[in-house]
C-alpha cells in the first residue's frame, strides 16, 4: 500500500498473494480494522491483476479458509470492525461469483450440491461474520430472506436454520441498539425457530452485565433446545445463563426472582453441579461468608452421597464465587475462597490465578501479584484475559521503583518464549524502562520486534509514551537525543505538531543544533503532512532567537528562500526580525520590519515590539526607535504596556539615559502605566 501511495513499484503479484494466504494465520493477537484493510486493498489489487492465463492467485477453498479464520477471532476490535464486514463479505461475493462461473462451465444438473453447500455452509458463515463485527441488521435482511421455513425443513436444514437465526440474535443483542433488538425478537419469535441454550447463556449474560434485569428475565424464561442437535431436543440452560442471572438479580436487589431461580434448580430434585454452582453465587450475593459457603458444600457433598450420585466442588466453583467476589470489588473474600479451595484439596487453574492476580493488583499488592504469577506459569495457556493480566503486571512493575529490573525481565522473556502478545502500552512502558538505563539498543530491539505489528492507534501509544520521555526535563539531553533517534526511525508516522513541540523542547535545553536537526528531518519528510509549514519555521526562528544560534539561523533561512510552498506572513517575518535581532544582525532585522510596513497584511503589536528589541545595541538605534515611535504616535496607535516598555529599552540601551528617567516618570499621567521593576 505503501508502494501504491508513493507510486513506486509494488511486490511481484505472486509473493504478495503468498503473504495474502499466511497473513491471518499468522498474526498474533486481534486483527485491528488497520490490518484487515491493508489485506482488503491487496485482495483487490490481486484480483485487478490475475495469472498470466487469466486465473486467479486463489481457490475458492483458500478463500473459504480465510472467512473462517476471520471468524475465529470472535472478538469485535475496539476500532469498529467496519473493515471486517467489507473485507468478508467481498470475499463470499468472489465465491458467489466463482460458484457462478463454474455453473455455467458446467450442466445445470450438476450445480444442485454446490448450491445447497453454499446455502447450508458458506452463507451461514456469513451471516455469523456480520453478526460479529457489528453488522446484525444486514445479517437478519439475509436469514429473513434465505431462512424463513423452519416448519417444513428437513433435520439437516433445521440445525442451519437454528444457528443463524441464533447468531442473528446474540448478534444484534451485542450492538446494543434497542430499536433493532425489539424488531429481531419479533421476527425471531413469529420464524418459530427454538432458542439454544449457548445462544440464551450468550443473552442472559450480555443483558445482565448491562443491568437490563428485565429483558434478562424474559430469555430466561423461554423454551430452549440443545444447540448441536439437529432435532428440537429440550435441554437444560447451563451454569451460564444462572450464574449470570443470579448475580444479577443480587446486584439489582432482585431477590424474589432470584429465590424463584434457586427454587427451579432445587424443586422435586437434587440440582447437578451447575445449580450447586449456582446456589453457592447466589448464597455468597445474599451476604452469606465464606465459612457459611464452606458448611453448604458439605451439605451438598453428603446429599448427593446419600443420592448415590456424589459431586464435589472443583476449581469451576472457586472460580465462580472469586468472580463474584470481584465484581463486589472484595479482595478479601476472593482471598478466602481461594484458600478455602486449597483446604479442600482444589487447586487453582489458570483463571484463579488470573483472577488473583487481577485482584491483587486492584489493591496495588504489587508482590501478591507477582507471586500469582509464578503460580500461573505452570498453568499457563495463553488464555486472552491471562496475557492481559500478565501485561498489566509488567506495566506497573515497569513504573514501580522498588522491583528489582531482573524481575521485569525475567516475566517479559517468559511471554516472549510463550509467544504472548504484548499489549502496546507494555511496550512502551518497556521501551521507556530501557532508555531510563541507557539500554538503547534493548530499546530499539524490542520496538522491531513489536511496533510494526500494531494498527497506527496502537503505535501512537508507544510514539506519545516516547515524546513525553524527550519532553519530560529530568532527563538528560543525550537520552533525550537517543529517545528522539528511535521516534524518528521507527514512527516515521510521528506528526508535525508532536515534532513541532520536540523542537521547541530542544531549544528549551539549549541545543539548537539538536533542534536544527529536527527542524532538516521535518523539512526532508517524505510524506507532505509532516513536512515543514510556516509554522514550524516560525519555531525554529523563535528558537534560534532564543539560543543566539547564527550559523543555525542562516541554514534555515536559506532553506525558507528556497521552499516556494511557504507563503510569507507577518507572523513569520516578526520570527526572522527576531532571530536577526538576537544574533546581532540588526539592520537586517530592520529590514524585515521594512517589509512588514509594505505588506498588505501590515505589522501586529508583536512586530512593533520586536522593531524595538531590534534597534537596541544598534548604531544610531534610537533615531530608529524614535522614529517608529513618531509614526505610532501619527497613526494614533495606542500604546500598551509591551509596547512602551519595548521603546523605553531601545533607548536606554542606546545610553539616552535623560529620555530614558524622563520616560519612567512620565508614563503613569501619559499612559496610565506605574512605573515597576521591569522598567
Amino acid at each position: 500500500m505503501h508502494a501504491k501511495r508513493t507510486s513506486a513499484r509494488p511486490p511481484k503479484e505472486k509473493d504478495l498473494a503468498d503473504a495474502f494466504k499466511s497473513f491471518f494465520g499468522t498474526k498474533k493477537g486481534a486483527l485491528e480494522d488497520f490490518h484487515v484493510d491493508l489485506a482488503h486493498n491487496t485482495f483487490r489489487y490481486l484480483l485487478a491483476n490475475p495469472k498470466e492465463g487469466g486465473e486467479l492467485w486463489f481457490t475458492r477453498e483458500e478463500l473459504l479458509g480465510l472467512i473462517n479464520e476471520l471468524i475465529s477471532l470472535r472478538r469485535r476490535p475496539k476500532t469498529g470492525g467496519k473493515a471486517h464486514v467489507e473485507f468478508g463479505t467481498a470475499l463470499f461475493d468472489q465465491i458467489a461469483e466463482m460458484d457462478k462461473i463454474e455453473a455455467v462451465a458446467n450442466s445445470s444438473e450438476s450445480q444442485a450440491h454446490p448450491k445447497e453447500e453454499y446455502d447450508l455452509v458458506v452463507r451461514p458463515k456469513l451471516v455469523e461474520l456480520l453478526s460479529l463485527f457489528g453488522a446484525s441488521s444486514r445479517a437478519r435482511e439475509i436469514v429473513t430472506e434465505h431462512y424463513n421455513d423452519y416448519r417444513n425443513a428437513s433435520h439437516m436444514r433445521k440445525k442451519v436454520i437454528r444457528s443463524v437465526w441464533n447468531t442473528v440474535l446474540v448478534g444484534v443483542a451485542r450492538e446494543n441498539n434497542s430499536e433493532e433488538m425489539a424488531k429481531t425478537t419479533e421476527l425471531f419469535n413469529n420464524s418459530s425457530v427454538p432458542l439454544t441454550n449457548h445462544k440464551q447463556a450468550e443473552l442472559v449474560s450480555i443483558f445482565s452485565e448491562r443491568r437490563e434485569l428485565d429483558i434478562a428475565k424474559y430469555w430466561y424464561s423461554q423454551p430452549i433446545v440443545l444447540h448441536h442437535l439437529q432435532n428440537d431436543k429440550p435441554a437444560e440452560r447451563t451454569k451460564q445463563t444462572y450464574t449470570a442471572l443470579l448475580k444479577a438479580c443480587a446486584l439489582e436487589g432482585d431477590l424474589a426472582f432470584g429465590q424463584q431461580v434457586v427454587a427451579g434448580l432445587t424443586t422435586n430434585r437434587v440440582p447437578d453441579k451447575e445449580g450447586w454452582d449456582a446456589i453457592f453465587l447466589w448464597s455468597a450475593a445474599l451476604g452469606k461468608g465464606v465459612d457459611e459457603i464452606e458448611r453448604m458444600m458439605n451439605v451438598m457433598v453428603r446429599r448427593t452421597e446419600e443420592a448415590q450420585a456424589p459431586l464435589h466442588p472443583d476449581v469451576d466453583t472457586i472460580n465462580v464465587l472469586v468472580e463474584f467476589a470481584m465484581s463486589k470489588q472484595d479482595p478479601y473474600s476472593a482471598e478466602r475462597y481461594i484458600a478455602m479451595g486449597e483446604k479442600r484439596g482444589i487447586m487453582p487453574d489458570e483463571q484463579t490465578y488470573t483472577m488473583q492476580m487481577q485482584y491483587r493488583l486492584s489493591v496495588k499488592d504489587i508482590d501478591g501479584a507477582r507471586a500469582a504469577y509464578y503460580n500461573l506459569q505452570g498453568d499457563f495457556r495463553g488464555s486472552e484475559a491471562s496475557v492481559a493480566a500478565v501485561n498489566e503486571l509488567i506495566q506497573v512493575l515497569c513504573e514501580s521503583k522498588q522491583h528489582h529490573y531482573d524481575d521485569v525481565m525475567a516475566i517479559v522473556d517468559d511471554l516472549h518464549e510463550r509467544k504472548a502478545r504484548f499489549a502496546p502500552e507494555t511496550v512502551a512502558k518497556l521501551c521507556i524502562l530501557h532508555l531510563r538505563r541507557v539500554e538503547i539498543h534493548d530499546a530499539m530491539d524490542l520496538l522491531q520486534v513489536h511496533a510494526y505489528q500494531y494498527s497506527p492507534e496502537q503505535r501512537a501509544v508507544i510514539g506519545k509514551a516516547l515524546c513525553e520521555f524527550i519532553l519530560d526535563g529530568e532527563n538528560s539531553t543525550a537520552d533525550a537525543w537517543d529517545a528522539y533517534q528511535i521516534l524518528r526511525n521507527t514512527f516515521p508516522e510521528t506528526s508535525r505538531d508532536d515534532r513541532i513541540r520536540l523542537l521547541n523542547e530542544f531549544f528549551a535545553r539549549n541545543r539548537s543544533d539538536m533542534a536544527c536537526h529536527v527542524f532538516f528531518h521535518m523539512r526532508n519528510h517524505t510524506v507532505e503532512s509532516h513536512q515543514a509549514n510556516r509554522d514550524v519555521y516560525i519555531a525554529a526562528f523563535t528558537g534560534f532567537a532564543r539560543c543566539t544560534d547564527a550559523e543555525s539561523l542562516e541554514l534555515v533561512n536559506n532553506q525558507l528562500k528556497l521552499d516556494f510552498k511557504i507563503e510569507m506572513n507577518t507572523r513569520l517575518r516578526n520570527a526572522l526580525m527576531l532571530a536577526h535581532a538576537s544574533c546581532g544582525n540588526n539592520k537586517k532585522a530592520l529590514e524585515f520590519w521594512k517589509e512588514i510596513c509594505e505588506s498588505r497584511e501590515g505589522p501586529s503589536y508583536n512586530s512593533i515590539a520586536i522593531a524595538f528589541r531590534s534597534c537596541e545595541g544598534m548604531h544610531w538605534g534610537d533615531q530608529h526607535a524614535r522614529s517608529i515611535w513618531a509614526r505610532l504616535k501619527e497613526q494614533d496607535v495606542e500604546i500598551d504596556k509591551k509596547i512602551f516598555v519595548a521603546y523605553l529599552s531601545a533607548i536606554a540601551r542606546n545610553f539616552q539615559h535623560d529620555e530614558a528617567r524622563a520616560l519612567v516618570e512620565t508614563v503613569e499621567e501619559e499612559y496610565g502605566y506605574k512605573p515597576d521593576f521591569e522598567m
